[in-house]
């Protein structure tokens, strides 16, 4: 598989902020997961976006918001003239702010069964004017721009916590059935990666031909079957890696991989890294 470095290069900054607009139809070149939160607002357009083990039809003033190391992909919803804002930030780069919010917990919207928050007119007034100050002092790149910004992401952050306080979270409702028995697929497979899973038995449990759950899988995803998977899986070692001092023989057995070289070459494709490299890069970081 093709690693996208673009997409993993910006994580090594502990704040990233872009506005792209396409004009084409297109589906995200990298299926990732990242040490990173994200938030990502359309301005205009329709996409959908699988998060964790659910499709979101997102449309023009939603925004979205992905907890670290959360899998996701946007895919085409048909409608080629996109245009969004996308933040990827750790912790830190909040600084100075985290040790005087910690009674508010600015990082309390990543932490819900929420992921896509429907504005009204004025919300999205509010969050265009808002991101807009943020691209601009972006762009600056001077000391006060960097301290502006970070209060400005502490703004954007205590708007996303009292949106969520204030409204009842809404029942997802699904797309249609299709959609429905995907998301209870993928369910299963967050729960069962360590063991023994292959196209066969999958099939053979949700009653489908294999060619059908292939096709629909792939579409209603972005992924193929083996892809999720082998993502699950490296997204758990991930974890292991980083949290943990278990040897990386035992974490490719716990996470569902049959060999220690299946394991370095599937880790190694996805992250770009050995899984040792890993290790020694992010265990003293994150």
């Amino acid at each position: 598989m093709e690693v996208n470095n673009r997409i993993y290069d910006r994580f090594e900054v502990p704040f990233f902020i872009e506005r792209q607009r396409t004009t084409s139809n297109f589906n995200m070149p990298g299926n990732h997961y990242h040490n990173a939160y994200e938030i990502y607002y359309l301005l205009e357009g329709e996409r959908l976006y699988f998060i964790k083990d659910k499709t979101y039809h997102v449309r023009k003033g939603d925004l979205v918001v992905i907890d670290a190391y959360e899998l996701h992909k946007t895919i085409d919803a048909g409608v080629p003239a996109v245009d969004r804002i996308l933040i990827n930030f750790k912790r830190e780069s909040l600084g100075f702010l985290l040790p005087h919010t910690q009674d508010a917990d600015l990082l309390s919207c990543f932490h819900k069964k929420v992921n896509i928050l429907k504005l009204d007119v004025d919300e999205q007034n509010f969050i265009q004017a808002l991101l807009s100050k943020m691209l601009a002092e972006n762009q600056l790149n001077s000391i006060e721009s960097g301290l502006y910004t970070k209060l400005l992401l502490a703004e954007l952050l205590i708007f996303l916590r009292r949106h969520m306080e204030r409204n009842v979270e809404i029942q997802h409702e699904f797309l249609n059935p299709q959609h429905k028995k995907i998301s209870e697929m993928v369910e299963y497979i967050n729960l069962n990666y360590s063991n023994r899973l292959t196209l066969a038995s999958l099939s053979e449990h949700f009653y489908l031909s294999s060619f059908h759950l292939s096709r629909i899988f792939k579409k209603l995803t972005g992924f193929s079957l083996i892809e999720y998977l082998n993502h699950v899986r490296t997204q758990q070692a991930c974890k292991l890696l980083t949290g943990t001092r278990m040897s990386i023989t035992d974490i490719a057995e716990k996470v569902g991989f049959e060999s220690i070289t299946h394991f370095g070459r599937t880790f190694k494709s996805i992250v770009g890294l050995t899984p040792l490299s890993y290790r020694k890069k992010y265990l003293q970081k994150d």
